[in-house]
């Protein structure tokens, strides 16, 4: 087996080197030959001193994720983390590049630390749901006292190791490799003969009432009553109340506690789907894509306007081509009133502002546009022939599904380069997007739009060019079993009620009034007629309430009352119409919540075996950043794996009669249930 730790001699220092690819990840192989490693060191007499480093382009990226979910493989890094803090020899840590969890962890253990000052640090625990377990609470806090120890935590983001807060953590900063430094450092601490274990730091407690306090304040500004951060700043509160080992222990039990509950499962699903998501065939088939710069919108309306601040957001030039003189005003004052109110909140600031709207150009048709690398397109009206021939070069994105992109194609100079793309709204803030491959679409052109959106800070989900694509056809699902409910006789606001419980922040019929009932009606008409499924009879309710103007939250009302001032409120006639419906249909052994939930599960199971998307977690991720589902639940699949296919195909059958679209089993779900399988491995 290839080794994963080197050592070598040098002048009296035993140079140890983690060395698995990828980025050094603690695997539990590598953490019982570290600690071999080190046990043998300590016992060499011509070793003085130990520098622990990473090879590569990092020092460690902590545990894989994976590990979370099965029993923990001994030595655990809390026992690497003793053992190097009370090692008879001293120990630093050679650190470059990323330097994250558990890696951070080992380095706070050391004696000493010596770091690149473009090093990235990171304890992103409490993404996942989780807390440190290899002493950071307790050691940190020592080093850098209660605040900046309990930002750096909690924030779970990545900091240089020059930043300010830190810095007292590092004894060394240099500009480049810092090996050699490191190597000085451990040689003068074992020619001085003394050297000192973190948990003898005593800075961090210098001031002990401002150290309560920062507890204290942060603690307050928690929104949530529990939760991992909550569980962090009790760490580090007990840091300064208990001895040094009786906070560890604290922190084991703190962190067992938080390894097995629900929320951490879910946050380390998601964590894991987000990452996965960025696995395009065609991002590994192109790893350098075009460089989009320019990007010209083509069309009108508010999306319009959030796109090109997304876009000059995210440094690119953008070129408004909107259908009418009226158009590109109302889109310019609407990009005007988003950037205003960034400034107003103090978001920006007034010149920043100020660079980013000269990137900014209206193009009126008098003269030859600019060359441009992506046209972004809402598909409104026909696309001129002088400007097609001028954006002949140009990557094509209709803001729309496949079949929309189909339609468009026949204007498009290279059907090869044209894509579909759903940015979700308010698309200048929602970090979400999906691109629509047709057959036949240029990988090329598929890796550039991928790079950009991830550069402007989105997860990107890739799909078909299947109707619908993820968002649309699970939110149509969603709506379609709502309305086939109330004419079964539930109440609308029974079935909102119901979708919050699953752990939507909305209902259906909220939803369906936030849009606006016409456009929802054509939308999920539309994706039945174009996947040849029966439409519900008349579509029902929504049919019923478009007839008597109550078109949506915008008219004030619709499925909901909307006053001026205060909470949207149930109308009388829509609670008399649910109660008017005539239906065979026996519910009573079935609640509402897992209706729901049966119908979602069924229409993602058609996706995966469709291949709409390449992964089930992807579902999730557009679920959880797209639909509004709760993110500590992780998404209706994963519940599903949870709480049983078995119980949901169940379910299914007992509906089945009611809407066979929606609730007819999907071969899959009874496959998965034959062998004992879920969407990400066994389910209950």
């Amino acid at each position: 087996m290839t080794s994963e730790i080197h050592h070598e001699l040098r002048d009296g220092v035993a140079l140890v080197t983690l060395d698995r690819p990828v980025a050094n990840a603690l695997a539990p192989s590598l953490r019982a030959e570290l600690c071999d490693v080190l046990a043998n060191v300590m016992t060499d007499d011509a070793a003085r001193a130990v520098v622990l480093r990473g090879a590569g382009n990092g020092f460690s990226s902590g545990v894989d994720i994976s590990e979370y979910d099965g029993p923990l493989a001994s030595p655990w890094i809390s026992d690497l983390c003793n053992l190097i803090e009370n090692a008879p020899k001293p120990v630093v840590a050679c650190l470059h590049g990323a330097v994250l969890g558990a890696g951070f962890e080992l380095a706070l253990a050391a004696h000493a630390r010596v770091a690149s000052r473009q090093a990235r640090l990171a304890l992103p625990e409490v993404t996942l749901g989780l807390i440190p377990s290899g002493g950071a609470t307790q050691r940190l806090p020592r080093i850098v006292g209660a605040q900046a120890a309990l930002e750096f935590m909690l924030s779970g983001q990545v900091v240089a190791a020059d930043d300010p807060r830190m810095a007292r953590l590092c004894d060394r900063l240099v500009e480049s490799d810092p090996l050699d430094a490191a190597l000085d450092l451990a040689r003068d601490l074992a020619g001085r003969g003394t050297w000192r274990r973190t948990c003898d730091f005593q800075r961090g407690f210098s001031d002990p009432e401002r150290y309560r306090k920062a507890v204290g304040g942060i603690a307050a500004q928690l929104a949530a009553a529990e939760g991992p951060e909550h569980d962090v700043v009790k760490c580090v509160e007990a840091a300064q109340l208990l001895p040094f080992d009786r906070g560890l222990e604290f922190e084991e039990a703190l962190f067992q506690d938080r390894l097995n509950s629900p929320e951490a499962r879910a946050r380390r699903h998601l964590y894991t789907a987000e990452r996965r998501a960025a696995i395009f065939p065609e991002v590994a088939r192109v790893p350098q894509p075009q460089h989009l710069k320019r990007i010209a919108l083509l069309g009108d309306g508010a999306l319009l306007a959030e796109l090109a601040v997304a876009l000059l957001d995210g440094g690119k030039h953008v070129d408004l081509i909107a259908s009418s003189e009226g158009a590109t005003e109302a889109v310019l004052k609407r990009v005007a009133g988003i950037y205003q109110g960034a400034v107003a909140s103090k978001r920006l600031d007034a010149s920043e502002r100020d660079a980013r709207l000269v990137r900014l150009a209206r193009q009126d048709g008098a003269k030859e546009p600019p060359a441009v690398d992506l046209v972004m397109d809402t598909g409104q009206g026909a696309i001129p022939d002088d400007l097609s021939r001028s954006y002949a070069g140009a990557i094509w994105a209709v803001l729309g599904d496949g079949p929309r992109v189909a339609s468009r194609s026949e204007y498009i100079a290279d059907p090869s380069r044209c894509l579909g793309l759903r940015l979700y709204r308010p698309a200048h803030s929602v970090g979400l997007a999906e691109i629509a491959v047709p057959d036949g679409a240029e990988p090329a052109a598929i890796s550039a739009v991928a790079r950009m959106l991830m550069g402007l800070g989105r997860t990107v989900i890739r799909c078909s060019g299947a109707p619908g694509g993820v968002g649309d056809t699970m939110h149509a699902a969603l709506c379609r079993a709502g309305l086939a409910l109330a004419q079964a006789g539930v109440s609308p606001y029974a079935v909102d009620a119901a979708a919050c419980d699953l752990g939507f922040s909305q209902g259906p019929f909220r939803m369906m009034d936030a849009e606006g009932l016409e456009p929802e009606l054509e939308r999920i008409d539309r994706l039945a007629r174009l996947r040849e499924e029966p439409p519900l009879p008349d579509w029902g309710l929504l049919q019923a309430r478009i007839a008597d103007g109550a078109t949506g939250q915008a008219a004030g009302r619709g499925f909901y009352l909307y006053p001026e001032n205060g909470d949207p409120q149930p109308d009388a006639t829509v609670s008399a119409w649910s109660d008017a419906q005539d239906t065979d249909a026996d519910l009573s052994n079935i609640s509402v919540q897992e209706a729901l939930h049966a119908a979602l599960v069924n229409a993602a199971a058609r996706l995966v075996v469709d291949k709409v998307v390449l992964r089930a977690s992807d579902i999730d991720v557009v679920m959880v950043k797209g639909l509004g589902f709760d993110s500590k639940l992780g998404g209706p699949l994963l519940q599903a794996d949870l709480q049983g296919i078995l119980h949901l195909l169940r379910v299914m059958r007992e509906l089945e009669t009611l809407d066979p679209t929606l609730w007819r089993p999907d071969a899959l779900i009874e496959d998965m249930v034959k062998n004992g399988r879920g969407f990400f491995g066994r389910s209950v």
